[in-house]
């Protein structure tokens, strides 16, 4: 008799599970119809809920009724509720409107409010917050945002840099659009690079790092740039103290694609130029001094289907300082210039319901030079002599990736993926030329080229409403100098709901970085130097444990949270 129940409750067990059924789709903003990453998508008055991905894309399965009311909510937008009827699987895309209000998130007590996700140390700051922020000569800086939360301080006053949880700026990967971003300052350190009219959304991890991060030791700053409006042709622009800026964005082809261009620039050395000439006016010694930095942003996307899109992406920024001087008998030209160029290219395909994938082709470089060159004219002003400095330094990384996101059941959503990378770094290259020079002398160039490559996968699982963990594993290698590190990566975050709106969290994440920053003030000027550990310079470890507890106010919308960490990391690199 015993054994005829446990069979009988198999089989009903079985056809229980059976009847579930699975809606996905898109969520997207309305008038642009950019994708929303991180919407709440929940059915109230169960457990069952899910937040879209980076690209929009939610899967949600539940017990088959009759009907159902999905409730679709992000900070910033009208909350949505869809009521549909369920015979089977389905596909149901959203479109949300802008709210004037930013606390149109309601939380109930089965809706994953975000006290209760089982990520810690994580701050998501819309851009709309940014933009209200109180500018720095006009200019509203995303990093400046990051300086002022807990666990992260600034250094230089005035300056961009992140020193997040003990550790150093080159420690942080900053990401735009896939790509790595090696110098995310502009005058000096002053500014950062990030537009934030071509920003849609920016993130900063502290600790418990999702498995698919790796190669950096203290923080993540992960941003993806507009898509670009589908809807209509439009753009703004602005006017500052120290820069222009002027972003357009439009359909392609209307509802199937867009385009986004964004550029700013500075002007001090337009505004000067005519002040120095007119005050040197009649002057035999002139000087013409300048300085100016630039970006561009540009981003087109095509919809090829109803289960595949592509993505185009580039960033192109640089500063430009100089000096020109000339005089009876001399003339000189100095410079200073440095700057970033990524380029992306990205494939969203839709395997399913319940199997989302992006694949990824990434550029990106960054380069630092120097130049002194001095001629010297006879009283006719001919050259009879010249005499040149040059001094340049550069990383280019090329890299491939694929992202998995898989959702087999309402209580687990699995992610894996690999990414490769080839690194050619070059240091530091002199040369030195010129007419008093008998040999022309040049530091004999050094090309440092490493390959680095993961492989994660992780699980965040429900285990039951008042408990859930996210464990991953990944694996890092890195191949220089016929020299091959493995590094193995474990990642584990949990989450205890001790009430409605307060929950407990905990996480460890263990993180290498094969990449080093090492300063060079050789030339007398402070320089980003970027070299790949080797034989000699073994890579840097870390490992962080972190705790706290998290609690969701309702009104306001606030959420509360309490840390406390321990990290360790080294050895760290040396010459």
């Amino acid at each position: 008799m015993k054994q005829f129940l446990a069979i009988v409750s198999m089989l009903v067990a079985t056809h229980v599970y059976a009847q579930r059924i699975t809606i996905s789709g898109f969520v997207k903003e309305a008038k642009s119809q950019e994708q929303l990453p991180g919407v709440n998508v929940y059915i109230p008055g169960t457990s069952f809920g899910t937040v879209t991905n980076t690209y929009g894309f939610y899967s949600l399965t539940f017990p088959q009724t009759d009907s159902a009311a999905v409730l679709f909510s992000s900070v910033g937008y009208r909350r949505q509720e869809r009521r549909i009827g369920l015979k089977g699987n389905g596909t149901l895309n959203v479109w949300l409107v802008h709210g004037n209000q930013l606390d149109e998130v309601v939380v109930t007590a089965h809706h994953e409010n975000p006290a209760s996700s089982v990520q810690m140390s994580q701050i998501d700051v819309p851009v709309q917050q940014i933009k209200k922020i109180p500018s720095f000569f006009g200019e509203k800086d995303i990093l400046k945002v990051f300086q002022l939360m807990p666990g992260v301080q600034k250094g230089t006053e005035g300056q961009t840099g992140l020193y997040v949880r003990g550790g150093g700026p080159d420690q942080n990967l900053i990401i735009l659009d896939d790509a790595v971003v090696y110098n995310a300052n502009h005058l000096f350190g002053f500014f950062s690079v990030f537009n934030s009219d071509a920003i849609k959304s920016v993130e900063l991890t502290k600790g418990g790092f999702p498995a698919r991060f790796g190669g950096r030791l203290s923080s993540v700053v992960e941003m993806n740039m507009k898509e670009g409006s589908k809807d209509r042709l439009h753009g703004e622009g602005g006017i500052g103290l120290l820069s222009s800026r002027l972003t357009l964005e439009g359909p392609v082809r209307k509802e199937k694609s867009s385009f986004l261009l964004s550029a700013r620039r500075t002007y001090a050395d337009v505004l000067a130029a005519p002040i120095i000439a007119h005050a040197q006016k009649g002057q035999k010694d002139r000087t013409k001094p300048g300085y100016y930095f630039y970006d561009l942003n540009a981003k087109v996307n095509f919809d090829i289907g109803p289960k595949d899109k592509l993505y185009l992406s580039g960033y192109f920024g640089r500063d430009k300082f100089y000096m020109h001087e000339k005089s009876t008998f001399y003339r000189s030209n100095n410079g200073l210039d440095w700057g970033n160029a990524t380029g992306t290219f990205r494939w969203n395909h839709l395997f399913s319901q319940k199997l989302f994938t992006n694949s990824s082709l990434i550029f990106s470089n960054f380069d630092f030079g120097v130049l002194n060159a001095f001629t010297d004219l006879n009283s006719e002003g001919a050259e009879i002599g010249y005499n040149s400095y040059r001094y340049n330094s550069r990383i280019r990384d090329v890299s491939v990736k694929t992202d998995f996101d898989y959702y087999p059941t309402s209580r687990h959503t699995i992610k894996f993926g690999l990414q490769g990378t080839f690194h050619r770094s070059r240091p530091s290259v002199l040369a030195i030329t010129g007419t008093d020079i008998n040999e022309p002398a040049s530091q004999p160039v050094q090309t440092f080229d490493s390959f680095e490559t993961g492989i994660y996968a992780e699980d965040t699982w429900h285990l039951f409403n008042a408990l859930k963990i996210n464990g991953g594993i990944r694996l890092s290698t890195f191949n220089t100098q016929g020299k091959t590190y493995i590094r193995p990566e474990p990642r584990v975050s949990t989450a205890v709901q001790l009430a409605q709106n307060l929950s407990m969290k905990l996480s460890y994440a263990a993180m290498n970085q094969y990449v080093h920053l090492l300063s060079n003030t050789g030339i007398g000027l402070p320089t980003d130097l970027w070299v790949p550990a080797t034989r000699k310079i073994v890579p840097q470890r870390s490992e962080q444990f972190a705790g706290g507890f998290a609690r969701y106010l309702e009104r306001p919308a606030l959420t509360v949270t309490l840390e406390g960490y321990y990290k360790k990391d080294g050895p760290y690199p040396f010459l």
